[in-house]
């Protein structure tokens, strides 16, 4: 019943995949672009606002980091872990590849500004498998505590490295890198299943991601961590970390892991 019920999901996502742009930082913007609405009545998939995700993030990176430094945030999206990071540390800055992600998280920044403080968060729109964009960066703010959240799995083993090597620069001599990604163990139409997909269709964040073409999760676990960042120092990894998402089917999260990560 379970082999029938996935095969019933498997025109629903040729059907949304078909009407993706190919370009894929196109695609990102794109999708930000027609973005209504974020957090959990919104129609970002990953960006749940009632997660206690952040407040841990946050408080490893300033457990093992120097708080009075900055901290970059890649693959920023909306922002919404960047401004977590910004109550605790000196500098915070995020990057997206989307332009109309950037513009956002600006917005949302100055939303948060007016009503909660200071909204000290900074916003550069820059790809995280550029490593120039990361020497630029270093260049201008020294060393970086870094965080990457449910980035790397969506590239490809080639720009994983890359990201890799970019979150090299930025940490220098004396920072850190905390990892969050998903690392569902079965199939990609298993995993569309645990959020929410079945016969009559997908919900409405889902069915977004796959029209503009997002690029398909894939398993990110300690292999991949290793093949990524080899040589680095493993401070923490936690394996059966939660990776949040809005309210969807069944739950409102999914398998994966947390690492936190120093140079050799």
């Amino acid at each position: 019943m379970t082999s029938l019920r996935r095969a019933l999901i498997l025109p629903h996502v040729l059907r949304l995949a078909r009407q993706a742009p190919r370009d894929r930082a196109r695609r990102w913007d794109l999708y930000w672009a027609a973005t209504r609405g974020t957090g959990d009545a919104g129609d970002v998939l990953w960006d749940c606002s009632s997660s206690d995700e952040p407040r841990r993030y946050t408080d490893l990176l300033a457990g093992f980091a120097d708080t009075a430094g900055p901290v970059v945030d890649l693959g920023c999206g909306n922002g919404r872990y960047t401004r977590a990071l910004a109550g605790r540390f000196a500098r915070a800055v995020g990057v997206d590849v989307a332009p109309a992600a950037i513009a956002r998280a600006r917005a949302e920044n100055t939303a948060r500004a007016r009503g909660e403080g200071p909204g000290q968060a900074e916003f550069r729109v820059g790809d995280l498998t550029d490593p120039a964009v990361a020497r630029e960066l270093h260049a201008e703010l020294g060393d970086c505590a870094v965080l990457v959240r449910g980035v790397l799995h969506v590239l490809d083993a080639a720009d994983a490295r890359l990201a890799a090597e970019s979150a090299r620069i930025l940490v220098g001599d004396t920072g850190v890198v905390l990892l969050a990604e998903t690392d569902h163990r079965g199939s990609l139409l298993g995993y569309l299943e645990s959020l929410g997909a079945g016969p009559g269709g997908m919900p409405a964040p889902l069915a977004r991601a796959l029209t503009h073409g997002l690029p398909r999760p894939h398993r990110f676990g300690a292999a991949e961590l290793a093949a990524a960042f080899p040589g680095w120092r493993v401070l923490l990894h936690d394996a059966a970390a939660r990776i949040g998402t809005v309210p969807l089917g069944p739950g409102r999260s999914v398998p994966g892991h947390v690492a936190l990560l120093a140079p050799a």
